[in-house]
Order: C-alpha cells, then structure tokens, then sequence
C-alpha cells in the first residue's frame, strides 16, 4: 500500500521538480498545509506518480514556472499559509463538488463566487480628507495624533507612547486609514492582551471601518471565545480521501478556522487578542495560516509594556516577521522604558534615542521621532495603606456619591474583598460589585457589558456610589471612570495603567476633591524591608509576590511608597526608567538575592519563548490561547456547570445549562447550537482545582469541546458535585461571586495546593 497522507507525496513531487536542497522550503511549505510540518526533506513509497507528473505540468503550464531562488522562512510560512487557505476553500463542496468537471473560466468564476461568500474582496476606501471624518467626536486632532500622521507613511515599526486617554486608539488607525488609502497595506489587525478590552475596542473599530470602506462587512472578532458573540455557523469542509486521517483532522480544523474567531485573521478588517497573532510564532498548529492572514496589513499591537519577560519575547519576534511580511507595525503604549523601546524598533544601542514623552518612534527606511505636547498635566494623590483592608472607608466614600475601583492581584482576594464589602453595607448602601475571569461566560459578559456602560464616559446609568472590586481584566484598554481607585501593590507599569481609569475623563461635578489613589503595601516599614532576607520578603509580599515578580515588586514599593502624589505625564517616563534601573551592588541583601533569581528567569523565560518559535524543531500543539503565547505558574482548565444531565441514548445527553439553556449533545456529531450553549456555561479555573475530573471525559463533551474540561452539577445550596459520581467537588457557585474554590477541601482530594491565577 502507498502513502495514505497526500500532503507528504504532495511535498515529494515538488522535490523532485526541483533543482537541489536549497530549493526545498518550497516544498516544504506544500507538504505542511494539514497544519503539520513534514520536514526540509521527506521520502515516501509514491503510486500513481505519472498522474501527478502530469497533472503538476498542467498547473505549470497555468500558473508558471516553480521558484529558482531559495526562500527565507517569512516566505516558506506565507506560501504554507496560502496552500492552507485555498486548501480548505477548495474542500466545501458547495462551491466545488468533487464529481463535477468545469473548463478554466468556470474554475475561476467559481473560486471568486468561494471568496466573496467568505468576505474576501479587493478592500474599496472611501476617501476622507479630515481628521474629524474618520471620529466626528473629535474634530481637531491632538498633537500626537498629528505627529502619527506625519511619521508613519510606509511598512515599518512605528510605536506610539502617550499617557493613558490621550487618543493613541484613534492614532493608530487614522494612521491606518493613510497607509491603506495609499495602497501601501490590505487590511488591519488590531491585538490587544485581553479577551474583555479586545470586546471593547471591537465596537470602537466597526463604526470606523464604515466611515472608510466602501464595502465594510463586520469586523471580525478574534479570541477564545469570540464564536459565542455571534450565530453564523462555519461551512462544511470534507477531506479529499476518507482513509487520509491527517486529511480529516484537517478539514475539521477549516471548519474551526471559518466559524469566525481565528477567520478574523484572514477578513480585512479583524479585532481580536494579541495571542492571535503570537499564536502565528508558535510551533502551534497552523501558526503559518496566522502568518498570512497578517501579511501586508497594519498590525497594531495595543497595551506593550515592559514587564511580561515571556511575551515580551514573542512579541519582538512577532514585530520582525511582520517587518519581513511587509506589514505595518504599530505598538501602543503608556508605559514603555527605553530599552525595550530600543528592542522593537531594533535601534543598536549606542545610537541615542530621545526621552521625551509623549513620543512617535518609527523605523522604516531610518529612525525618526517626533516629541508631542502633553496633555494637560494631572496630579494624582498617592495614599499607601499598610494596615488591614479599608472596606469602612470605602463604603464612606461611596455612600458620597463617590464610583470606587478596587483592584486585586487575585480572584480569591478579589471574592473576600467583596464579601467583606457586602456584609459591611447596609440595605440601602451603595452598588457593590466583582469583576474576574472565574465566571461562566454568559455571566462575565453579562456583568462586563453593565458595568463597562455604567462607569464608561458619558453614561446615563453611572451609579450614585458604587464599589467595582475587580482583577486585571479591568487595569487597561477599559473605558472605566473611576472617582476613587484603590489597588494591590504592583510592577510600575501596572499601576500607571490602573490609574488609568481614574478621573478618565471630564466631569462638570465630581463627589470628590481631587483624584487619588490608595496602594495597599506591605506592613513592614522601609528599613525592616531593607534588612529582611529573601524568604521573609516574600512572605511580606503575600499573595502579590506569586503573581509578580517579589523583586519588581519591591522596586515599585521603592519607587511609590513615599511619593505623595504624581503628576501625568511628567513623571511616567522617570518612575518607570527608576524602577527599571541597574542598581547593581547598592541594594541589600535579599533584594540582591531575589534580583538575581529574576535574572535567571528572565533568561529561562526568553530562551523557553525563543525555543517555543524553533518551529521546525517542536510538534504541533493546538492552537489554542495561551498554551505558548503566556507564561503562568498556574496551569488552568475548564470547568462545565449544568443544573442536570439526562442520558438519552448510548450516544446522546440532554443539558440542563447553568444559564437554563436546554440542548442536547451527541457523541457521534459536533452541533454547532450544542457547542455554543455548552461553551456559554463553561468557566476557566485554576488545573489544580479541577485536575482530579479531567480524565477520561465523556465523549459528547470531548466532541464539543477541545480543552481539558471537568464537568459539575450545581446543587440547590449553591455547592457543586462532580457529574457521574455525585460527590462532592470542593467548589461552590454564586451569580456575584463566581466559583469559589474552598482549598481546603480540595488539596485533601487533589493532593499538592498550586497558585491560582490571577485575573
């Protein structure tokens, strides 16, 4: 018997069409398409190879001559990604039954008719003279926005440094709109670090797509979970040979790319997480399908900051292959040093570069910076608070009138805080509320969507007092106005970005004198610290110090603890160059001893991102956020929460949903309703916390759904049991608090306690 896998004979005819090893990428990139890489060189048993022969001289004859020029890897992996794509369109039987037979013309009137089903199409620009045509809300732009404008003409790398609302969102894409209008890129990508601010900037994008697109479909939404926010299932793809198992597996993987998530890389216009585009790094499957989807479009990578040692990696990586692509390259950022600034604009460090701030920074044909006006200054008061929480003061403040963000590092700090708040407020207190990433999704998105409205700019719903606890997810590229911001002790960057979201915007009356923050720190004072060893210093820092490095932590702490105030922009780029600083052998012991155990991670993180881009070395992972594109301490999985689940057959289940969603599930077919609803009512969790039901899945779940994922029951006193058996999980559920993990109960069951995470 032959080879069953097409895609590997594909890879040997090319091969032997051409002159030498050199020319072998080509090859390769025809032998990957089922998202799997063959290597430089393969060798198969062939049958039917005059077939092939001759029908590779009718595509010759058609199409022209293969390459005679070696390629480097940015073409391999676009010619990879290309085969991909046209692969799967070729593969829905729709547009092209695989028993009927057509002259060209028909072959191509068939293709575009495929391509125009899936919004591909030459992009029409509308032409838009003002800067107040693109955002009729601002009519004049700011002298960042001018100084974008007049820097980024061409493909490059251009980053963008202003303080947090001062319009670098409307900056980038009105750079943009110029780069696109003049031919010079086909589309716009736009990445941002969460799935919650890729949401939110998803609906500033869209009405600016149809201010300049002649043509404008909707703009994608890329991430996890984008599929659930829209109803258009994905086209059926069949594979060529029902014995080529790799041949299967990849028609299934078109249908995922198609149902819209991941398609937002190929339409025009996408929005989506920056993972989306790291993922295009990655020995992740498929990652050339991402790497073409980027080609020749703007890409604007949003929130880059200093601190992420792992994805800061990936994403210098990310910014060279979409300088070798021909893209157009724009980082934004608040809270940049100048040495990482250095690194994504690929400056040699002894050329200087300018300290101003705000800044334009681009590198295209040569280095060019533009120094801006800064907005008008803002004093912010700085309170640090060493003592117990000051859940009392902060209902005092809401009862003012006053709209309070609490931002812990943890979701079980972030759930005792509420709880503490609630007990402490009276029938009549203000709104108190939690915000995390432990939520069924219907219910994230549900509480997102309310409080992103009442605290956004100009809200008719924003509360008379309220108190908003929240993780990360609402520290950055979030619309939310605060009056008060209390946080967790944070890296630098961090912290600017929380305050961020106070006193965003103007207000003709505020309950409040002034805008001030409150930093929670660590209860020793500055020489106790000094003398601490290294293990005392980490129990000093708590929860906070297995979320951020003790180190940069402890730095921070230098920089803010005594400060009374600091005033935006002034002060950012100087806290944050102090922070970062080389202070070699001045500092005390145990702070030399954590800032040397940083460094060594620091370089574990960069060579483990660089390993994870060696793509011809690793296998394939699944596509999935996350998997290569963070690095986390805290592994997670999935967690299921239905009210019941009746088997209907040997094959099939009826779900009673969490969310009261009815559906049943079969194990024989994926059900594109099915998949929806059960994705709706899942919950991402600490692995630890849920490791002990994650084997052996049952098989209707592992149709629907690819990760690791526990299913519970919720019980009628708000505990949840483990489906199947009964017993009992450990977890419980609340609408406001999401699952609440009791550790103790499950380290007896599930043997060694790990952090959780922390968003």
């Amino acid at each position: 018997m032959g080879e069953p896998d097409h895609a590997k004979i594909s890879q040997v005819t090319v091969q032997k069409r051409l002159a030498g090893s050199r020319l072998y990428g080509w090859a390769a990139a025809v032998g990957a398409h089922h998202g799997r890489i063959k290597g430089q060189r393969v060798i198969v048993r062939e049958l039917w190879e005059q077939e092939r022969n001759l029908l590779a001289d009718d595509l010759i004859a058609e199409f022209g001559e293969l390459p005679d020029t070696p390629p480097d890897e940015a073409a391999i992996w676009m010619t990879a990604g290309l085969i991909t794509v046209a692969d799967w369109i070729g593969s829905n039987e729709e547009h092209f039954p695989q028993d009927a037979h057509w002259d060209m013309p028909e072959r191509r009137q068939r293709a575009q008719t495929a391509l125009e089903r899936i919004n591909w199409r030459r992009l029409g620009i509308q032409q838009r003279r003002e800067f107040a045509d693109l955002f009729p809300r601002t009519p004049q732009p700011n002298s960042l926005q001018t100084a974008v404008l007049e820097v980024a003409h061409e493909p490059g790398v251009y980053v963008i440094e202003g303080p947090m609302g001062y319009g670098k969102t409307e900056a980038a894409l009105a750079a943009c709109y110029q780069i696109i209008a003049a031919g010079r890129a086909g589309g716009l990508y736009f990445g941002l670090p969460t799935q919650l601010t890729s949401n939110r900037i998803h609906t500033r994008v869209q009405p600016f797509v149809e201010r300049i697109s002649t043509d404008p479909a909707a703009v994608r939404l890329a991430h996890g979970s984008s599929w659930l926010l829209g109803a258009e299932p994905p086209p059926e793809f069949h594979p060529a040979s029902p014995h080529d198992r790799e041949a299967i597996e990849h028609a299934d993987t078109g249908r995922s790319w198609f149902a819209s998530a991941k398609r937002a890389l190929l339409t025009p216009f996408g929005v989506g997480t920056i993972d989306q585009a790291l993922l295009g790094m990655v020995a992740a499957k498929h990652f050339f399908v991402r790497q073409f989807g980027l080609a020749g479009k703007v890409v604007v990578l949003d929130e880059v900051h200093t601190y992420d040692f792992y994805t800061g990696t990936l994403i210098s990586a990310l910014v060279k292959r979409l300088r070798e692509l021909r893209c157009t390259t724009i980082v934004l950022s608040a809270t940049l040093t100048e040495k990482r600034r250095r690194e994504l604009l690929d400056v040699p460090d002894g050329q200087p570069l300018s300290t101003a701030y705000p800044l334009v920074s681009g590198a295209a044909a040569s280095l060019i910076e533009r120094e801006c006006e800064p907005p008008p200054a803002k004093k912010v008061h700085i309170r640090t608070i060493s003592r117990a929480l000051p859940v009392g003061e902060a209902l005092e403040h809401a009862c003012r009138g006053e709209c309070l963000l609490w931002i812990r590092n943890t979701v079980d700090e972030a759930q005792e805080t509420y709880r503490a708040l609630r007990d402490a407020n009276s029938a009549t207190g203000p709104s108190i509320a939690l915000l995390h990433s432990r939520f069924p999704f219907f219910r994230r998105e549900k509480l997102e969507d309310d409080w992103m409205e009442r605290l956004g700019k100009g809200s008719a719903k924003r509360p008379a007092g309220c108190v908003l606890v929240s993780t990360q997810v609402a520290e950055q590229s979030v619309d939310i106005d605060a009056d008060l911001l209390i946080t967790d002790l944070a890296p630098t960057d961090m912290l600017l970005q929380r305050i961020g979201r106070l006193w965003r915007h103007e207000r003709p009356a505020r309950p409040c004198p002034r805008p001030e923050v409150w930093v929670h720190v660590p209860g020793s004072d500055g020489a106790a610290l000094r003398r601490a060893s290294k293990k005392e210093l980490r129990d000093l820092l708590g929860k906070s110090g297995r979320v951020y490095a003790p180190y940069v932590l402890l730095r921070s702490l230098q920089e803010w603890r005594d400060r009374p105030a600091i005033t935006l922009p002034e002060d950012v780029r100087k806290i944050l160059e102090a922070t970062y600083a080389d202070h070699g052998a001045d500092e005390p012991a145990g702070w030399r001893d954590l800032r040397e155990e940083l460094e060594k991670q620091q370089e574990r993180m960069a060579l483990l991102a660089l390993n994870a881009t060696a793509v011809w070395g690793n296998p394939a992972l699944p596509d999935d956020e996350n998997i290569q594109t963070r690095y986390s301490t805290c592994p997670t999985a999935q967690l299921l929460l239905a009210r019941q689940i009746t088997p209907l057959d040997g094959n099939s289940v009826r779900l009673h949903l969490l969310d009261s969603e009815i559906v049943t599930a079969s194990s024989r077919d994926w059900d594109f309703s099915a998949a929806k609803a059960i994705h709706r009512n899942l919950v991402r969790m600490p692995r630890w916390a849920v490791a002990n039901r994650l084997g052996g899945p049952p098989r209707w779940l592992d149709k629907h759904v690819s990760q690791a994922t526990a299913v519970g029951l919720l019980q009628s006193d708000g505990s949840i049991c483990w489906a199947g058996q009964g017993t009992p999980s450990g977890l419980a559920y609340d609408a406001d608090q999401g699952v609440i993990i009791n550790r103790k109960n499950i380290r007896s069951m599930a043997g060694e306690e790990h952090d959780e995470s922390y968003d």
